[in-house]
């Protein structure tokens, strides 16, 4: 399996969504195996409009190895941001939040640290940083982690600013 392909596959997952999502303080992704790929929870369910929200979580060995081949070893991971309903097609875009961004630990750990000043309900994720590898991968393969769809007990990370 080329590196695209593998890089490519947790993203399906993460991005197909089979039924409504479940609000939560913490989800996982997974693999086409059903193994854990990438876990992350809010320490809060709502907080005030720029008040500090701490996500931590962590990251599987297979999407450290992943990672690694984006970041060129920069092992930057982000947050992002979708609303709490699919547009009309089904689809989920999100916003990707760079101002909420860590290096990963070698242990796959990561603690993100941001001020949300968006109010309302948004549903967050996590994807790999910029984009250090070759223009194939960069240009055709998606970098998330963590979406909306397909998480285990299609858990998806909820918070309410207010």
């Amino acid at each position: 399996m080329s590196v695209i392909a593998i890089l490519a596959l947790p993203v399906v997952f993460a991005a197909s969504a089979a039924a409504a999502p479940v609000p939560s303080k913490e989800a996982c992704s997974t693999t086409t195996e059903k193994a854990t790929y990438a876990c992350m929870e809010v320490d809060s369910r709502k907080v005030p409009s720029g008040d500090m929200v701490t996500f931590t979580g962590q990251l599987s060995a297979e999407a450290m190895r992943q990672l690694k081949v984006w970041t060129k070893g920069d092992n930057i991971v982000c947050l992002n941001r979708y609303k709490p309903q699919p547009e009309a097609d089904g689809s989920w875009p999100w916003t990707t939040l760079e101002g909420a961004c860590t290096t990963v630990r070698k242990n796959g750990g990561f603690t993100i640290e941001a001020e949300l000043g968006r109010k309302g309900l948004f549903y967050y994720g996590l994807e790999m940083g910029p984009c250090q590898g070759n223009a194939g991968l960069c240009g055709n393969a998606d970098p998330g982690l963590l979406g909306v769809g397909g998480n285990k007990k299609d858990r998806v990370i909820a918070l309410r600013t207010t």
